[in-house]
């Protein structure tokens, strides 16, 4: 009856804490006193799995007994193993003196005391997975965000957070690894590559991951130049038909040198990530450390994010209309909507809300607000009896990915009940053989709906001459750059006089941008175009200025 009650305060023991190691001593000190027990170690051999990239190999003393010393002559009495929820291995190795003698009811009392202290391990050890799964990220098994911040809030608290830069990097062409070795082999060479991140850190650093090819790191400042390094060439491999091929990964990295200006930890990846953010723009940067300007540049960006849907809900967003102009007639003949943004109060332009809102895919949301607005404006003249001129309406080629936008705007056309000649779509010139793709496509769903096109900035991708050949374009608009010489020569001739001749000789009509000077006028006389746009005729107008215009279309010049 001992026995069993020595048995049930061991149970107790380990059943009242939450760390089956730290408690382990405790708890086999009366069943080792009672058996002579010299010594309990635990050996554990974990398989490198998501959980444990690593593995885990180890051996601990558990228990270890008041009559042990190192003079003691002691064997391995009894060996009890349990696999892992990973599939490792688990083993209890019990050593009392050689001259030990155990009967086997003995023997069963200590199996199942090791058995229920093995199941004990299994359910803390279960825990902890549990616990680290939230912190940490499914594939690779590194900390995920909540987990990397958990470590900077620890180091914030202990004061050694500045001894660290914060590294947010994104691995450059991994949709071409993808590609070439597919999902599965793609997500081992991810696995491979947090392998080798690890190996180089240190027991006080830190690998997070964020998913997909995006991740974080806080290391030493003094090992930064090794650590820059590393993300610029990794080598690993992937495996493709059963075959090792080399690989290697680089990164572009953003990192924040931290200092006393940082309050909370969340900053080491918000700040980080926006000069990486900054360096993905910039291909011949492979790192940039984080500058109080880009700071201040990111959060103009993200401010314009935050605001845009309000924006376009409380109708801040204003259409102006710059006038088209024969030059033979100083006649306004047409007018291109530009969008002005009045936000709370101030005025955000085009140049530096547009960008944002490519990057983002916010533009279609804009460029179809303003084709409404179009439209509306011109259905008002008409009631009103004013004769409209047609509107050229932008269109971003980052809004070309919606297959349905040509369906989009004849929609907004016939809603509005207007002549199709009214509307002129204008899309920028690419130079990519991509978006070259999505515009060509575009635009003949355009053409079969006998909706008007424009390719604007005419001259500044790499192939406006395939452009006048392959789209079925009704207009182009040259681009500002072949006028703005301070003097124009004869080669600013040739070169404009032949691109107006193949254009018309393709029954495409030409109108040229960014028109201020008389010289400017006289050179497009001289080379047959007597289409322009620009200040020298109108700054683009408000609606009720453009209306103004439409009641007089000729200008005194």
């Amino acid at each position: 009856m001992e026995d069993f009650s020595a048995l049930n305060r061991f149970i107790q023991i380990l059943y009242g804490s939450e760390d089956t190691f730290d408690i382990a001593q405790t708890a086999f000190s009366e069943i080792g006193r009672m058996f002579g027990i010299t010594r309990i170690t635990l050996d554990m051999n974990i398989p490198e799995t998501r959980q444990t990239p690593t593995g885990e190999v180890s051996h601990t003393c558990v228990y270890s007994g008041d009559i042990a010393d190192d003079t003691t002559p002691e064997i391995v009495w009894l060996e009890e193993s349990s696999r892992t929820i990973e599939n490792g291995v688990i083993t209890l190795k019990v050593y009392a003196p050689i001259e030990t003698n155990w009967t086997p009811d003995d023997r069963q009392f200590l199996l199942s005391a090791l058995r229920v202290f093995l199941t004990q391990i299994g359910s803390y050890r279960l825990r902890d997975l549990l616990q680290k799964s939230a912190m940490t990220q499914y594939l690779t098994g590194l900390p995920n965000s909540g987990g990397f911040i958990s470590f900077a809030t620890r180091k914030m608290i202990s004061g050694d957070l500045k001894k660290y830069n914060s590294y947010y990097f994104n691995l450059r062409g991994f949709g071409l690894i993808n590609r070439r070795f597919g999902p599965e082999e793609t997500d081992n060479i991810i696995v491979r590559y947090t392998r080798a991140l690890v190996e180089f850190t240190s027991e006080d650093e830190i690998i997070g991951h964020l998913g997909g090819d995006n991740f974080v790191a806080l290391i030493h400042k003094e090992r930064t130049e090794d650590f820059l390094n590393l993300l610029q060439k990794t080598e690993i491999y992937g495996i493709k038909d059963g075959t090792k091929i080399p690989v290697t990964i680089s990164a572009v990295a953003g990192v924040l040198d931290i200092d006393d200006s940082l309050v909370n930890p969340g900053q080491v990846i918000g700040r980080a990530s926006i000069a990486c953010s900054v360096a993905r723009s910039m291909p011949s940067e492979p790192f940039l450390f984080v500058t109080k300007e880009m700071s201040t540049r990111v959060y103009r960006e993200k401010q314009i994010e935050d605001s845009f849907e309000a924006g376009l809900s409380n109708n801040e967003f204003k259409v102006y209309y710059q006038p088209k102009v024969n030059t033979q007639t100083n006649t306004l003949v047409g007018a291109e909507a530009l969008s002005r943004w009045l936000c709370r109060g101030e005025f955000v332009y085009p140049a530096e809300f547009v960008p944002v809102l490519e990057r983002n895919s916010y533009s279609i949301g804009l460029d179809i607000y303003v084709m409404e607005n179009v439209c509306k404006t011109i259905r008002s003249w008409i009631d009103q009896g004013i004769e409209p001129v047609p509107i050229s309406v932008n269109f971003s080629r980052s809004d070309l990915t919606d297959e349905s936008l040509a369906d989009q705007i004849l929609e907004i056309i016939n809603k509005y009940d207007l002549d199709l000649s009214y509307i002129q779509i204008e899309v920028t010139e690419t130079a990519t053989s991509k978006e070259k793709g999505l515009i060509t496509s575009f635009l003949y769903k355009l053409k079969g709906m006998n909706i008007g096109s424009s390719i604007d900035d005419f001259g500044t991708g790499y192939s406006s001459l395939g452009i006048l050949r392959d789209l079925p374009v009704n207009t182009i608009k040259i681009d500002k750059s072949f006028i703005d010489n301070d003097e124009l020569t004869i080669r600013d001739e040739t070169v404009l006089r032949n691109i107006i001749r193949m254009a018309e000789e393709l029954n495409i009509e030409v109108i040229t941008e960014g028109v201020e000077r008389k010289d400017q006028i006289e050179l497009l006389h001289k080379v047959g175009c007597d289409l322009v746009q620009g200040f020298y005729y109108d700054k683009p107008l408000e609606q009720s200025e453009f209306e103004e215009r439409l009641k007089n279309k000729v200008y005194n010049v």
